[in-house]
């Protein structure tokens, strides 16, 4: 790695990355510390939960959602469904068990819907924008569809036109998708696209490419330390979104690494409320 292109790890020293005496390394205390306490004022919200069950046996109800959250200081989450074994042609089951979830915290969850663009998407669409879901979940992988599929790029017009966020998975099992992502994002300015686990398959050509567009969001979850620190260092931090993968990763794992990241990247500790939480909260119209 070159000297230029290389994380400046004696930031590290600068930050106090090692904790006082008695703070554990995973602990809010030390997170507050990290973040020169901004969070204890600023609202914290995770773009990148799950609720449910999925086919490779992981699960997670509302309750060790909320706990997770809780330790943590997280005043809430977007949810939606994981590739559920009841998903049928159309996710109406898993999209159910969302809104139900969503009505027993609706100050805590902010519910996505999730949809096959290769099955009967239409009517499910419309039956969850209209109860108030307010965004889409995409996984290409797991859905087997390709962003260049005539069925996807009508869905995307459609939540372009109808104002909801869509989340796309861009993260371990796909391919290269910067260029497909750069055409939609051209093809539909008004779309607003959040790349789940910001394409850190496709880095680092995905940060030239996708800079440019102003209606990509990178979202921060599982994304590798040095993948993270080069959307820091290169994207505007309007357009970053702190994301955990609840529950395959935590909340203090994720928060941690976003705030470590964010720090050694140099990004301003004013920004930190957007990064945490308020960049989200004004991609939904919540703030």
């Amino acid at each position: 790695m070159s000297a230029p292109d290389r994380i400046p790890y004696e930031r590290y020293f600068e930050i106090l990355v090692v904790p006082e005496r008695g703070v554990p390394l995973h602990s809010y205390a030390y997170l507050r510390r990290l973040t020169s306490g901004m969070l204890e004022d600023s609202p914290v919200w995770d773009t990148h939960t799950h609720l449910g069950r999925d086919r490779d046996g992981r699960a997670l109800d509302l309750d060790d959602l909320l706990r997770d959250l809780d330790e943590y200081h997280v005043d809430g989450a977007v949810v939606f469904p994981f590739d559920d074994p009841e998903q049928g042609d159309d996710f109406r089951v898993p999209n159910d068990r969302i809104w139900a979830a969503h009505e027993k915290a609706p100050e805590r969850l902010i519910p996505f819907m999730r949809l096959n663009p290769g099955g009967p998407w239409e009517p499910e669409y419309t039956r969850c924008r209209d109860r108030g879901h307010r965004g889409i979940k995409l996984h290409p992988r797991a859905q087997d569809f390709t962003l260049d599929s005539p069925a996807v790029k009508e869905l995307l017009a459609q939540a372009a036109a109808d104002r909801l966020p869509v989340l796309i998975h861009t993260g371990y099992g796909m391919r290269a998708v910067s260029s497909d992502l750069a055409r939609i994002a051209e093809a539909l300015p008004d779309l607003r696209l959040i790349l789940g686990h910001s394409t850190f398959i496709d880095m680092p050509r995905a940060i030239s490419v996708l800079a440019p567009y102003p209606n990509l969001y990178f979202e921060t979850s599982v994304v590798r330390a040095y993948d993270l620190y080069a959307v820091l260092d290169t994207i505007d931090p309007s357009r970053v979104l702190y994301g955990s993968d609840l529950p395959y990763a935590s909340s203090a794992n994720s928060l941690h690494e976003l705030a470590v990241m964010a720090n050694i990247a140099g990004i301003d500790v004013a920004r930190f409320a957007d990064l945490f939480g308020g960049n989200l909260l004004r991609l939904l119209g919540r703030r």
